[in-house]
């Protein structure tokens, strides 16, 4: 059963502690921006962001990242 896959494999955190800190980022800035105001600016923003946090989380350049979308 996949709910207790945390007990036999270490490497599953017991919590999702980690991901919630990674947004809590995302959300305090989107806040101070303004950018929730519209659905076309926190879409734009999350999505950047998403890209930049992966980016960091693999040991790549973000900047890239970016700009290998741009391609």
């Amino acid at each position: 059963m996949a709910l207790w896959r945390f007990l036999k494999d270490p490497d599953i955190p017991l919590t999702n502690n980690t991901a919630e800190r990674s947004l809590r980022t995302v959300v305090m800035a989107r806040k101070v921006s303004q950018c929730s105001k519209n659905t076309v600016g926190a879409q734009a923003y999350t999505r950047i962001k998403s890209i930049v946090e992966t980016a960091r989380l693999r040991g790549q350049d973000p900047v890239a990242g970016l700009t290998g979308l741009m391609r």
